[in-house]
């Protein structure tokens, strides 16, 4: 499976809307996915985007996506990436496209010399084993943090 890590265009609004979509449906969460589309596309790609979104682009088709901002964590008293959301279609699963939107995401960290967060469900075994092999530090209530020293470089 041949597909690129990139960051998102306008042009990808639509896919990238679709698949946050698809995720709270995932998750049983669809009733609380409260934003409609024109509402996301504006967040993301207006005159104040408020959040970032990578891709992984397969073959012109988006395959998975991560949804991302910088803010200001008070307890860190520095900036961090947070990330928000990340899915990968089911037909395109199994191939490390989540692994490495996430690597992408936590190269912008170590670039930018800050932590990556983000949280998960804690019945998410599997996945926690993974990102525990990939430095990330995982705390019981589901936050994962991942410092810049502790994330690996790019492969």
């Amino acid at each position: 499976m041949d597909y690129i890590i990139r960051r998102a265009t306008k042009d990808d609004a639509t896919s990238c809307y679709e698949l946050v979509r698809r995720l709270a449906q995932h998750e049983g969460l669809d009733d609380y996915l409260q934003i409609d589309e024109a509402t996301f596309i504006d967040a993301a790609f207006g005159d104040t985007p408020k959040f970032e979104i990578m891709v992984a682009d397969l073959n012109g088709e988006i395959a998975g996506v991560v949804t991302y901002f910088h803010r200001f964590h008070i307890w860190f008293g520095e900036n961090l990436i947070e990330i928000d959301d990340l899915f990968v279609r089911p037909s395109a699963r199994g191939h490390g496209i989540g692994k490495r939107l996430l690597l992408a995401i936590g190269q912008l960290g170590k670039t930018e010399n800050v932590h990556v967060k983000w949280t998960i469900t804690t019945n998410n075994v599997r996945t926690i084993h993974m990102y525990r092999r990939m430095g990330v530090d995982y705390n019981p209530r589901g936050l994962c943090i991942w410092a810049p020293e502790d994330i690996p470089d790019a492969e």
